[in-house]
């Protein structure tokens, strides 16, 4: 069975940040999140995250096993931290860095079919003053060595491939060779690196797969993130294309871990999905929505400029737009919202039209409550709906309504005080304010 370890003790200084770097969010999930995320695509037998103190009872650790490292000594001495917490029948482990979201499981279960006892990921060298360390191979193409940037002639600055950072190395190689990798600088740091070297020296079998570099790319400053942002994204914005979803000027999209579009749907410029987000097919997103825990049914438009939060849902046919925000609400088939609409804590019925300007009021000050509008209903623009409210079929609500009682089945419903129109009240008010 093979184990993975996860090492997320960095101290995230270049960040700048009061946050871990491994804690920042992601395409709506914490970067580790996305590593998590790829080491159970494997079904490995456990997951250990070695980790600083501080972070050792944060909620996106559930579920796998924390260790502690106390005194960050490298990456090497994270590994050894984790070692006595294996579980006994462990044969291979593989090792995996918290800061690398782009891994994919595909690329784990490729490096997971090899045998050697040692194995381990490179990635091509884009650039010769990237500074990666520098995988050195035989003639055969086996690696031999990794090599520090810092510490690597120009030859071996120039060699095609770079460490990626990803390991998988047979439980009885690890627990024999780690003790034997001495500390490296003035603040006796262990890096894992040199297992690469030692096992070579030591007659262990070794072996190699290749992966694309985006897959590696690291979080460590606010540079680094918007660029794993930036890979993130066109990553997910491809497979909803190749899924047969059409994005309108793509680049401006942006999409979370789970967000899900039906195939024919059309999506505008500067959407923005949060987390929650599954849209059946044939459904229109104009451009400048946000969206987020909302599900939509088969021909719904949304947009332009629409919000839509909460565990909305909306069902077939329904059509919200301009400036229309819908929170935690369910919206019936056919159902109308067109124009500068609040719709919060309401379910509405089929067929119904929600004019202009209608808030529904769901909150005191204290509590929210909840309005319920039936089939078939008419609400006049610049309508209050004080909740709590029930509204039934086929009701017509006069435009400018504050509405605080329970409407009748096929009412019209006025709340609103009568007009009154005085005879020359015009020239008189303009009359006075001309003498002035």
């Amino acid at each position: 069975m093979v184990s993975v370890i996860i090492l997320a003790a960095g101290q995230s200084k270049r960040m700048k940040s009061t946050l871990p770097k491994v804690l920042h969010p992601l395409g709506g999930n914490p970067v580790i999140q996305h590593v998590l995320d790829a080491a159970r695509g494997l079904n490995p037998d456990q997951i250990l995250v070695v980790t600083s103190p501080g972070l050792k009872d944060h909620a996106v650790f559930q579920g796998v096993t924390i260790v502690a490292q106390e005194t960050p000594k490298g990456t090497a001495d994270a590994v050894k931290v984790a070692l006595p917490y294996l579980n006994a029948d462990t044969q291979e482990v593989m090792i995996i860095c918290g800061d690398t979201p782009l891994l994919q499981v595909q690329t784990l279960k490729v490096l997971n079919d090899l045998t050697a006892d040692v194995n381990l990921i490179a990635m091509p060298v884009r650039n010769v003053n990237d500074t990666y360390g520098r995988v050195v191979c035989d003639e055969h193409g086996r690696p031999t060595q990794i090599v520090e940037y810092k510490d690597a002639t120009d030859d071996q600055r120039a060699l095609p491939w770079a460490n990626s950072g990803v390991y998988k190395i047979k439980a009885s190689a690890l627990r024999a060779l780690l003790p034997q990798i001495e500390p490296q600088n003035a603040n006796h740091e262990y890096y894992l690196t040199d297992i690469v070297k030692l096992a070579h020296q030591k007659g262990h079998p070794l072996a190699m797969i290749t992966a694309d570099a985006d897959e590696f790319q690291g979080v460590n400053t606010r540079q680094d993130l918007s660029l794993a942002e930036q890979l993130l994204q066109q990553r997910w914005r491809h497979q909803l294309m190749d899924q047969g979803v059409t994005l309108r000027q793509p680049e401006t999209i942006f999409l979370s871990f789970d967000t899900k579009i039906g195939q024919d749907s059309c999506i505008g410029p500067f959407a923005t999905f949060g987390p929650g987000v599954q849209l059946a097919h044939n459904v229109t997103v104009l451009p400048f929505c946000h969206l987020e825990n909302t599900s939509a049914e088969p021909d719904v438009i949304i947009g332009p400029f629409a919000h839509c939060r909460g565990g909305t849902f909306l069902q077939h046919g329904t059509q919200l737009g301009n400036f229309v925000e819908v929170k935690g609400s369910q919206l019936g088939p056919n159902v109308k919202a067109k124009h500068l609409s609040y719709i919060g804590d309401a379910t509405i019925g089929a067929d119904t039209n929600v004019g202009a300007g209608t808030v529904t009021c769901n909150y005191n000050g204290f509590e929210k409550f909840k309005t319920t509008i039936g089939a078939n209903v008419m609400v006049g623009g610049n309508t209050c709906l004080v909740a709590p409210l029930t509204i039934g079929d086929g009701v017509l609500i006069a435009a400018g309504s504050t509405i605080t009682k329970d409407v009748p089945s096929d009412a019209l419903a006025i709340g609103r005080p009568q007009q009154v129109n005085k005879p020359q009240g015009a020239k008189i008010f303009r009359g006075r304010w001309v003498k002035k």
